[in-house]
């Protein structure tokens, strides 16, 4: 099933589409970029890291893109 018209992904994937010459050496890991990005959460309660929601949220997004 393709992504809503609406979807932020189209342009996204176009944008990385746009710098093939970036060589895997120099861009970071997913899982570093995600550990980067604040919790907003009230730490009372959480029982997950948020960088592994992210990461688990990020693949079910591909999953559903069937990349």
């Amino acid at each position: 099933m393709p992504a809503d018209a609406s979807s932020p992904i189209p342009p996204a994937l176009d944008q990385l589409r746009e710098h093939p010459q970036v060589a895997p050496e120099e861009a970071p890991g997913l899982l570093e970029r995600l550990a980067e990005v604040p919790d907003p959460r009230n730490p009372r309660g959480v029982r997950h890291r948020l960088t592994a929601v992210l990461a688990l949220t990020a693949c079910a997004v591909l999953l559903k893109l069937n990349v």
